[in-house]
């Protein structure tokens, strides 16, 4: 798992030959640290295939407000540069999958 901010976005997220999925969450909100451990499990899954990203949005304001990030957690899965895919709340590990196995 990456850490993103606004200097390395571009190259890490944008640029990227691989689909990532970004987490724009906050340490001090309840379901994204629900959601964390999910979050991890699915990307060791998904090794070598998907591309793992998260974003704090405390840190990292100008990239929510620029991804349009209204609520957290946000997941938003970029394929070729461009959105492919939002999901917002702490989704259970099913859907979860489904939704990356579909990228």
């Amino acid at each position: 798992m990456i850490e993103v901010n606004s200097e390395n976005f571009q190259e890490q997220v944008l640029n990227n030959k691989l689909p990532v999925v970004v987490d724009f969450w906050a340490s001090w909100c309840m379901p994204c640290k629900m959601f964390a451990p999910t979050f991890e499990k699915v990307e060791k899954e998904f090794d070598g295939k998907v591309i793992f990203a998260k974003v704090n949005v405390d840190q990292s304001q100008d990239l929510a407000q620029k991804n349009d990030v209204r609520g957290i957690p946000c997941m938003i899965i970029f394929k070729d540069g461009k959105e492919a895919d939002r999901l917002v709340g702490a989704l259970d590990e099913g859907t979860f999958r489904s939704k990356i196995s579909a990228i």
